[in-house]
């Protein structure tokens, strides 16, 4: 009878968690800022380029937003030839997801909800492929049920799951990789090895950091697979091989497009001290589990991550452990090393630690089903209680982000404006909204934010605009002080700052 309740209490307590999850990827897909990334990805995905935007918005014609969302939208001058020259010329980010995207706003639209709802859908595979790792590691259902519950309401994964980028697709095809090559090695057979093959080819074609998991992959396999006549490494090398191969089209784009991505990706370069890196590191421990900033507080989940890791080592073979850890150590010290040595922040970007999430959180799954199954009441009842904090502060932290218009992933510091911005031009009568070539993804970005009737003139770089009379409230969008200046001097205007975010003027009004 006692079993049975359990069972049950387990069983409401998953539902819940499962619904709470559902709500937090899918709640206000439409009313958070599209920023300048998301707004990128509907301008390639369409077939447009940041170039020819600029060329055909950016002349000084006043325009209608409607007119400057064109490049936000599918057009039947744009085939799909388009969507592949646009998204060549920025191969830092590999095909798939954005191949997908396209098709699914063919069938659903490219309002800023339906360009969500596909990550947010594909989030959804990252819940039973988790459980399936766990099996393979552990042959745990309980294991397996407390991982599927903290990715449900871990605030990484349903942040990235209201993202219309590729970091969803990315996490659950790293999960499913990573199963995928547990069973291949458990059955050995050439239809699982394929399989594995498959999933590295898709892991490529997602993003660029797959080769971190395949070295992790092949790290793993040779340390811990020397029987079977090295069949097993054999079979190994032939399908990640194979998936790798598969890949080689887009690697030959890479190297034409080098240099554009060296200069793209130059700003996971900048130099930060190492006090500042160190609280980056532990602020994001916090976002896998909380995604509230706490602080020297911080260092409990770093606390509790750390501690689950060690009990890993401890408690399960090294066959078991060392996968986790692998995973986890690849990724972390390719990203740590060279920001320590050379200077950066891309240990720091959240997005780039998606194994390092996954690997943790399999890891404090591990730790709190040995807890709750413990002999000594004691620990089962600290399992009960370190289950519920774990699993309260996800949802503390989805309640949170949920309500917000914007939050870290969306960069407050490049979108945090647009929703004050609009409400000041929809408050004015008759607005014309100046803006230039050197914020055109911005001035496009926060467009989806604008009434209709606001009228905008957007300037190539290093040109003054003809200001029409038939406007009475006249806006300059983050501009320069240079060409507030400019205008000031030569066309006896005057300015005032009607906005500032973070310290900078960013929006100025024209004084009547």
């Amino acid at each position: 009878m006692m079993k049975a309740l359990q069972k049950n209490g387990l069983e409401v307590l998953f539902l819940t968690i499962l619904i709470l999850g559902l709500f937090f990827r899918f709640i206000n897909l439409g009313e958070k800022v599209y920023w300048h990334d998301e707004t990128l990805t509907s301008l390639r995905i369409f077939g447009y380029t940041k170039t020819e935007l600029v060329a055909e918005a950016f002349t000084g014609k006043i325009m209608t937003v409607d007119e400057l969302l064109q490049y936000q939208r599918p057009s039947p001058e744009k085939d799909l030839g388009d969507t592949f020259n646009a998204l060549s010329g920025n191969a830092e980010h590999p095909p798939l997801y954005y191949l997908l995207a396209r098709g699914w706003a063919a069938l659903f639209g490219s309002s800023a909800a339906a360009m969500r709802a596909l990550p947010a859908m594909i989030s959804l595979f990252a819940i039973p492929a988790i459980y399936w790792l766990c099996w393979e590691l552990f042959q745990s259902p309980l294991v397996g049920g407390i991982a599927m519950m903290l990715i449900t309401v871990s605030p990484f994964h349903f942040l990235y799951a209201q993202e219309a980028r590729e970091y969803s697709l990315w996490t659950t095809i790293i999960i499913v990789s990573s199963a995928a090559l547990l069973r291949a090695i458990r059955v050995n057979n050439k239809v699982n090895w394929a399989l594995y093959g498959i999933t590295v080819a898709l892991d490529f074609y997602t993003h660029l950091l797959a080769v971190l998991v395949s070295i992790a992959h092949g790290i793993y396999v040779i340390a811990e697979e020397q029987t079977n006549q090295g069949k097993i490494i054999l079979n190994y090398i032939i399908s990640s091989l194979g998936g790798i191969l598969a890949f080689f089209p887009w690697v030959w784009i890479i190297i034409n497009n080098f240099m554009e991505i060296h200069e793209t990706i130059g700003g996971s370069r900048e130099p930060l001290s190492l006090s500042t890196l160190i609280d980056k590191w532990f602020l994001n421990f916090n976002r896998i589990f909380l995604d509230v900033e706490l602080g020297g507080y911080n260092f409990i989940w770093v606390l509790i991550s750390l501690y689950a890791l060690y009990f890993l080592t401890r408690k399960t073979p090294q066959k078991v452990w060392s996968f986790i850890v692998i995973l986890i150590g690849v990724t972390a010290l390719t990203l740590v090393i060279p920001d320590l040595l050379l200077a950066g922040r891309r240990s720091t970007i959240m997005r780039y630690l998606a194994p390092c999430c996954i690997g943790i959180e399999i890891a404090v799954a591990y730790w709190l089903a040995h807890l709750l199954t413990a002999e000594k009441a004691r620990s089962r009842r600290m399992g009960k209680g370190l289950t519920a904090f774990i699993l309260s502060a996800g949802i503390i932290g989805g309640s949170v982000s949920s309500q917000a218009d914007v939050w870290w992933t969306k960069s407050v510091s490049r979108s945090g404006a647009y929703k004050p911005v609009a409400e000041i031009l929809g408050q004015s009568d008759r607005a014309l909204l100046i803006s230039h070539a050197g914020q055109a993804i911005g001035t496009l970005a926060l467009s989806r934010e604008l009434a209709p009737d606001i009228h905008l003139q957007l300037l190539p770089k290093n040109q003054l605009p003809e200001i029409p009379e038939s406007f009475p409230n006249v806006f300059i969008l983050r501009s320069e002080d240079d060409l507030v200046k400019d205008l000031e001097a030569e066309g006896n205007y005057q300015f005032e700052s009607v906005h500032r975010h973070r310290d900078e003027v960013y929006l100025w009004r024209l004084k009547n």
